[in-house]
């Protein structure tokens, strides 16, 4: 059985960033550069890598995936939970809520930390 409940943590050590799971809590004595956890959403994409929150996913609406939609992995309790939102700029801030079937038709391409770019 998978624990759901686990977090990953990145934090900042010889100019890159670093990321450990945690599934029992947390580590103590870590020192400066640590990002705020980011909860398993429970998911995996179609490579069967778990998607968390903060991930960048490239979500492949039809059969080439190179021309997917690419878009953040975000808690919305508005929303009941996590999302999928690929337009952040202005009124038009799209978004689907995340479920089976966008992970299974998405790739993990980064995350927020390491990845920003990705969204511009």
């Amino acid at each position: 059985m998978n624990n759901r409940f686990k977090f990953r943590v990145y934090f900042y050590i010889d100019d890159c960033f670093e990321y450990f799971t945690l599934e029992k809590g947390f580590p103590l004595g870590i020192e400066g550069g640590v990002s705020e956890p980011q909860q398993y959403t429970g998911l995996t994409d179609s490579n069967d890598k778990e998607i968390y929150e903060g991930d960048i996913l490239m979500y492949k609406s039809g059969s080439i995936p190179t021309t997917g939609v690419i878009g953040q992995v975000l808690y919305e309790a508005d929303e009941g939970g996590y999302i999928f939102q690929w337009e952040r700029k202005g009124p038009n801030q799209h978004h689907i809520n995340l479920n089976c079937d966008v992970a299974f038709e998405s790739v993990i391409v980064g995350n927020i930390l390491e990845n920003p770019e990705l969204l511009k």
